[in-house]
């Protein structure tokens, strides 16, 4: 990130939330920048690249190969990035493809004209006029002939490897399932991780590590982003909204994971991450890669999709801007457990005397998320330590359980239920004192953590999802 950005950021950022907040988000942006500067991408060598190759083309022999379609929206583009994207697909490992070029340019590209006629796998269209980038796209999917369809925006670029590690996704499901047809392949989504690329100084940065599908962090803003792959009976039936140009995207995957998974976790599965860079956000001077300042428009865009999601649904629920732009959270009226039967336990973040997390969410291995983070900071470039989110478990020193849990919960750790998520919430708000007895007092870190594991197990064996909400503070 360049200086003069970053500048803008924070001054942008103490606008909207005052000196405090600014102060220890510029604190937070010099840590993450010296960690960012470490960061490298390593291409594929070209001995994987050929073994990909060659497993394509024994597949291709047995005629068992997925075929994608990939649209991509253009609009005065630029001959130099326009190449570089179509080359990144031609360079593929994988060959069963489309490519659908969907050209709301005043004029006719000549360049994306002769990849049109060199090369079949290309298809160019140029539109009568310009809808807005949602229309254009719909375009360009109704002409689209594959078995799962992928977004590239006009100026970024694929790994070579990006199709062939979908397709091995598709196909261990397809293997699984012992499906004969990928249309009857259950995953509806797929998502990779990503990274940007500075155009001027030809380098890497900002590596986005996603998480496996997490539904209410994606009601927290748009993780999934690129590269991403819907099924094509999925995305035809969707489509883009015109109406929330600037978050097309985003709400285009919320009403593509709420289908399968709001209200049943279990059919998470239908959505899978590749733990893999797939995907650069190619950053230049006037991109929102660059400038995510310059296109605010979206983010008001991004709240009014994810409020039409929960109206939608019919849960009374409030979307708000968090500070941080692109990131929101859902408050839900009472509480989230009249509103989500999914739902079925929710906890806050602990604070030790130095306001540094000492207790909160915990992964499947027993380690505590954001451990020892001063309480200023949000967790790097994408905010999660304040962001709500599905959770392994939570602490139970700060947690509510859905009233039909209360015996479980009594069962589990031996003491009589208390809302001690609800005592965090009035403390904070100063409505009462918040001096109620902790039941869990005596025992160690170890057998904290032991029990909160093993409740949050027993809570999501019985088909619920558990909610860590960071805004909920105990002070211990």
């Amino acid at each position: 990130m360049g200086i003069i950005n970053a500048v803008r950021k924070t001054i942008a950022y103490y606008k909207r939330n005052g000196s405090r907040a600014a102060f220890f988000a510029a604190l937070e942006r010099l840590s993450d920048g010296r960690k960012d500067r470490k960061y490298t991408y390593a291409p594929l060598s070209e001995a994987v690249l050929k073994e990909q190759r060659q497993e394509y083309k024994k597949l291709a022999e047995s005629d068992n190969t997925v075929h994608f379609s990939i649209v991509v929206p253009l609009y005065n583009t630029p001959d130099k990035y326009l190449r570089e994207m179509i080359e990144s697909v031609i360079n593929q490992t994988y060959g069963n493809w489309e490519l659908v070029l969907a050209d709301a340019s005043e004029m006719p590209l000549d360049l994306a004209m002769q990849y049109d006629k060199d090369d079949p796998r290309i298809r160019y269209i140029h539109l009568d006029e310009n809808k807005g980038i949602s229309d254009n796209t719909n375009a360009g999917i109704r002409k689209a002939t594959g078995d799962y369809i992928g977004l590239l925006d006009h100026d970024d670029v694929l790994t070579p490897d990006a199709l062939y590690e979908c397709s091995r996704v598709i196909r261990e499901s397809m293997r699984k399932g012992k499906l004969a047809r990928f249309s009857d392949c259950p995953i509806r989504l797929i998502y990779s991780d990503e990274d940007k690329f500075d155009d001027k100084k030809g380098r890497y940065y900002e590596y986005h590590q996603k998480p496996p599908f997490n539904m209410d962090y994606l009601m927290s803003n748009n993780y999934i982003c690129h590269f991403t792959m819907l099924r094509a009976d999925i995305i035809k039936r969707l489509k883009l909204r015109g109406e929330y140009d600037g978050a097309q995207d985003f709400d285009l995957f919320l009403r593509a994971c709420a289908e399968t998974a709001l209200f049943m976790p279990q059919a998470s599965g239908q959505i899978v991450h590749i733990d893999k860079v797939l995907y650069h956000w190619r950053c230049h001077q006037g991109s929102t890669a660059a400038n995510p300042a310059s296109k605010t428009y979206a983010y008001e865009a991004g709240k009014r999709a994810l409020q039409s999601l929960m109206d939608n649904y019919g849960i009374k629920a409030t979307a708000s801007e968090m500070p941080h732009v692109g990131f929101y959270r859902l408050t839900y009226d009472p509480d989230v457990f009249s509103q989500r039967r999914d739902v079925g336990c929710v906890g806050g973040k602990l604070l030790d005397k130095r306001n540094r997390i000492c207790g909160g969410m915990y992964r499947k291995n027993g380690t505590l998320a954001y451990e020892k983070l001063p309480e200023g900071f949000s967790g790097g470039l994408q905010h999660r330590a304040v962001l709500q989110q599905d959770a392994y478990a939570v602490d139970i020193r700060c947690m509510a359980v859905r009233n039909e849990l209360i015996p479980l919960y009594e069962e589990v750790t031996g003491v009589r239920y208390q809302d001690s998520f609800e005592y965090a919430k009035r403390a904070m708000a100063a409505t009462e004192a918040a001096s109620v007895q902790d039941p869990f007092e005596g025992l160690d870190k170890e057998e904290m953590v032991a029990l909160s594991l093993r409740l949050g197990s027993e809570i999501r064996k019985r088909g619920y999802r558990i909610i860590w909400d960071p805004q909920v503070i105990k002070r211990i």
